[in-house]
């Protein structure tokens, strides 16, 4: 009788499998949102079985919450922590960190994501949070205010809408597209 042997694939750190089925998550969630992602395509796209991926997260919804909030933190790394340290022109500096963060659209999606997730208790707090944190961020830096603050988080929610519409893609062709992203900046 011939025997079969299976390459058994190497271990892999708790910590790299988060990292990955967070990547996979991203990329799922943010095109199809919590209700329409699928767990079973996360888990196929990181090569575990579906019972696997729910050791790491409890629920789909835990994973959705943990996107969202990894997402969070790179705002905050790429955005918000720059423009704090600059002290001569710090919502220009935010400005142009979002701008690269645009380029990510998936991003741009998973947050949209989360605001349309708003009919579950817990992530509607979590998009309230984010947003209030970043808000008050923005209106305590000095010069800025309430006003200015509201202001630049409107505006920066329009471009967020912009990236989801890949408006930054079409505005070399799209004099429209070119205009609008152009505009009050």
């Amino acid at each position: 009788m011939t025997e079969i042997r299976r390459e058994r694939r190497p271990r892999v750190s708790i910590e790299l499998r988060r990292e990955q089925i967070l990547a996979a998550a991203l990329k799922e969630f943010s095109h199809k949102g919590l209700h329409g992602g699928s767990t079973v395509t996360i888990a196929k796209e990181v090569e575990i079985s579906h019972p696997n991926l729910f050791r790491v997260f409890s629920t789909k919804k835990e994973l959705f919450m943990a996107v969202l909030r990894q997402t969070f933190a790179q705002v905050e790394k790429d955005m918000l922590i720059p423009g704090e340290k600059d002290e001569e022109n710090p919502l220009q500096t935010m400005s142009d960190a979002w701008g690269v963060l645009m380029e990510h659209r998936e991003l741009m999606l998973i947050l949209l994501q989360g605001y349309a997730a708003g009919n579950d208790p817990e992530i509607r707090d979590l998009m309230q949070e984010w947003t209030q944190d970043v808000f008050e961020r923005f209106e305590a830096l000095p010069g800025v205010g309430t006003n200015l603050a509201h202001d630049f988080f409107a505006a920066g929610m329009l471009y967020m809408v912009a990236a989801s519409m890949n408006l930054p893609s079409r505005a070399e062709k799209d004099a429209w597209a070119d205009r609008f992203l152009a505009s009050g900046s």
